[in-house]
């Protein structure tokens, strides 16, 4: 009983750090960073979009050798530890900066040079999170473990909305403090992400392995492990053909993730209040997807179970495109929030399917590389196309006469906002090639 309860004890301890880190990642990447940088301060979505992107490249160049590292010394909470606090440390800077600068273009690169801190820490301290899945789970509760975390991780972004919304309003139950603002959403957010990470790294215990001797690994020799991994990831069939389809998915969903707000704002017209409830609604369908999809991926398996999750982004998003209504938009987005709750807790459970459990720092190193690359690419193609593809746009005329011809009337506000349709074509399109890579992924049903 006593050995039952520790275990629960570490199990909660592990998820409530997805949930501490969705405060992060809702509040600042999702809702208040982007408009406050694009809407707020008038910049080109470009501006965010390139230096999100330099945070991931970051990532992608680092993380593997870091997850290399961390395999030869059998350790991954230090890591964790270092990257929490400084995404914790960046977000409390970012806030620090953006209500006592004046000049706006020197407050703005400022800010941005902090957010390339916080992101990096933040993607970073996933690669270890996701390391310690197997310390708290075992082959026949992985999937509901993961998705019990995943669920946590969107409560927390619900929490994270409500805890942090009265400092952006400036009204606490009718009483006014200070003068509110998207800007004041981040301290806050630094500090809730402390607390309720604290958890993690007081209860989670990472088991001694009797078969790995800890020793130190040099730089370069990690390098040469991580190339190895690659080069020699035939050993482990479809590990390469998953990173690889997984790569398109995450162009799609972090592109998704880091703009959808501004999309909100400016093409549906949808303010503040408006977008909060949105995205409540959105995040508790994603709790309820990914317990739904945990328990799915424990009975058919995590590849099946991606494999629907991904055709449901492609219907979500082509509503999304497609429609000018307000209404089907509001129907989208709790089936957006499943399917993004899903895609979390089924991807970690297929990796260790196919990667040696042994090797799982580095795997999810290379899932990291795969994921943060993608989050490179995205970003910049939605700030490209954003930027180019506008009503006055060659190629966007010719699209547009050819569909009044079909009889497709466009009002003016469609018009002024089009290029951000065709930057939700493109999501689709990355979605659609990585679901035909994806489509001969080895279907196992246990980690090794």
């Amino acid at each position: 009983m006593k050995e039952f309860k520790q275990k629960r004890k570490e199990v909660f301890s592990w998820a409530i750090y997805d949930f501490a880190n969705t405060i992060f990642s809702m509040n600042v990447i999702t809702m208040y960073f982007a408009q406050w940088i694009i809407v707020d301060n008038h910049k080109e979505d470009l501006w965010y979009s390139t230096t999100y992107a330099l945070s991931m490249l970051l990532v992608a160049l680092t993380m593997p050798i870091l997850g290399a590292i961390s395999d030869s010394r059998g350790k991954r909470k230090p890591y964790l530890l270092i990257l929490t606090l400084g995404c914790i440390l960046g977000t409390f800077l970012i806030g620090g900066i953006s209500t006592s600068i004046a000049d706006v273009n020197l407050k703005i690169l400022c800010a941005l040079f902090f957010f390339v801190l916080a992101n990096y820490c933040f993607e970073g301290g996933l690669v270890f999170y996701n390391a310690l899945l197997p310390e708290v789970s075992t082959p026949e509760n992985i999937g509901k473990i993961s998705g019990f975390g995943v669920a946590l991780g969107y409560a927390g972004a619900i929490f994270g909305l409500l805890l942090v919304k009265p400092f952006v309003n400036g009204n606490l139950f009718g009483l006014q403090f200070g003068s509110g603002g998207r800007e004041k959403a981040f301290i806050p957010t630094a500090i809730f992400f402390l607390l309720f990470s604290l958890p993690t790294f007081i209860f989670v215990k990472e088991k001694v392995k009797s078969s790995l001797e800890e020793k130190r690994i040099k730089i370069k020799e990690a390098f040469k492990k991580v190339w190895n991994g690659i080069v020699n990831t035939k050993k482990y069939p479809g590990v390469l053909r998953f990173l690889i389809a997984d790569y398109f998915f995450e162009d799609a969903i972090a592109t998704v993730i880091i703009f959808m707000a501004v999309y909100a704002q400016v093409v549906m017209n949808m303010g503040d209040e408006v977008k909060i409830f949105f995205f409540l609604l959105a995040t508790t369908f994603a709790v309820i997807g990914s317990f739904l999809s945990g328990m799915i991926s424990d009975r058919i398996g995590p590849k099946k179970t991606l494999f629907f999750v991904v055709l449901g982004w492609i219907l979500s998003l082509s509503v999304i495109m497609l429609t000018t209504h307000t209404t089907y938009f509001w129907v989208m987005g709790p089936f957006i929030g499943i399917c993004l709750g899903s895609t979390w807790t089924t991807s970690r459970p297929l990796l260790t399917t196919l990667a040696p459990r042994e090797t799982l720092g580095q795997f999810f190193g290379l899932y990291a590389l795969s994921g943060r690359t993608a989050a490179i690419m995205g970003p910049l193609l939605w700030g490209g196309v954003v930027l180019y593809f506008k009503k006055d746009n060659l190629l966007v005329k010719g699209v547009i006469n050819f569909l009044e011809k079909l009889g497709f009337n466009f009002s003016e506000q469609v018009l002024n906002t089009i290029q951000y349709r065709f930057a939700i074509l493109v999501l689709i399109l990355l979605m659609i090639i990585g679901l035909l890579i994806f489509i001969k992924v080895p279907d196992k049903k246990k980690y090794n």
